[in-house]
């Protein structure tokens, strides 16, 4: 879904990309970065993260945005090459092939999407068996999804209760969990692994 001229103020900010780095650095000392070579960013905004992957592990990174314009932006701050590529997709619907990438990184994107669900299976399609996902987002109380989702039409609230079932339904298995209080809700840094076939 296309932000608005408020949540593109917030999430565009340098100090914002910097964060977003900063905890993707963290996160890859867990994994075996070393066999990860096609990486998908789900909402890459400015393009900072995927720039960063790109250039400082020599991954081949896709970044995407439903948002035109801050593909347009992401173009500009950080040019495409043979190992850095940036396109219009969206999270439900991607248009990459089965198995196509080793690391998927998805941060604050998915109570943006009214499909969330959706989102998890077509991120559980492009990962390769083993791959990963670097998953970073708000979660609500049991009670303020149950209340407001029927209004909120164009975003999801969900527990965090919601995101392991479904998160596992699509087989996925949690290999590390950090929540932390962000005001009224509950931020959490995740990271799953997709299982791998026997």
């Amino acid at each position: 879904m296309e932000m608005t001229r408020l949540e593109k103020w917030l999430v565009n900010r340098n100090k914002k990309a910097e964060r977003n780095i900063a905890r993707v650095r963290q996160r890859l000392t867990a994994l075996p970065s070393e066999a990860i070579k096609d990486v998908l960013e789900l909402g890459c905004g400015i393009g900072a993260v995927a720039a960063f992957l790109s250039e400082t592990y020599n991954m081949k990174v896709w970044g995407t945005d439903y948002d035109l314009e801050q593909i347009q932006i992401a173009r500009k701050r950080h040019p495409e090459n043979e190992k850095l590529i940036y396109q219009v997709e969206d999270a439900a619907h991607l248009s990459f092939q089965d198995a196509r990438f080793d690391l998927v990184v998805s941060q604050n994107v998915f109570h943006h999407l009214s499909k969330w669900q959706t989102a998890v299976r077509e991120v559980a399609r492009v990962l390769r068996p083993g791959g990963f996902l670097l998953w970073l987002d708000l979660t609500f109380p049991k009670w303020i999804a149950k209340l407001f989702q029927p209004v909120v039409k164009k975003h999801s609230l969900y527990c965090i209760a919601d995101i392991n079932y479904v998160f596992q339904k699509q087989g996925f298995q949690r290999r590390f969990h950090q929540r932390r209080i962000h005001g009224p809700f509950f931020q959490h840094q995740m990271i799953w692994q997709k299982r791998e076939v026997k």
